[in-house]
């Protein structure tokens, strides 16, 4: 027997490991970017400006369909504001990919479903795409770093 096999076979033995050990770290992020667009969702929903806020990071920066980008925290609160106020949101937030790289990931989202308007009832029908780039924060947890959005219809 080559005296070398049995340091492969260990070699590959570790390899195996770590990669398995990658692999649950990174399924256990996916998770917790699944639970971050559910709370998008849920905010959105419960036209909770500071909590939909809260989800970005400090410096995120949101590309809405249709409008100029926003790069501030103000912007953001004015944004959802606007947003919030007059219409009642009734969205799904649904993945169709997350892929997490180190302390970055992203997810390509579909987001269905109705606004109503608060004045007059009409319903509006929700039909978006958009691309979400997550970054881990110092402790551990996930942030909204940009998100970029377009109308399908």
């Amino acid at each position: 027997m080559n005296k070398l096999y049995p340091t492969f076979v260990c070699l590959g033995v570790l390899i195996g490991c770590t990669q398995a050990a990658i692999e649950l770290d990174t399924a256990a992020d996916e998770a917790a970017i699944r639970e971050l667009i559910a709370q998008t969702a849920a905010a959105n929903n419960a036209a909770d400006t500071l909590g939909w806020v809260a989800l970005f990071e400090e410096r995120a920066v949101y590309m809405p369909p249709g409008t100029p980008e926003v790069t501030t925290r103000a912007g953001l609160e004015q944004v959802a504001a606007v947003g919030f106020g007059p219409y009642a949101a009734d969205i799904q937030i649904t993945p169709a990919e997350v892929v997490v790289s180190g302390d970055w990931a992203f997810a390509r989202s579909y987001v269905t479903g109705t606004v109503t308007s608060r004045r007059d009832g009409e319903i509006i029908p929700v039909d978006v795409k958009q691309l979400v780039v997550y970054h881990r924060q110092p402790d551990g947890s996930w942030k909204i770093a940009r998100l970029i959005s377009n109308r399908n219809s």
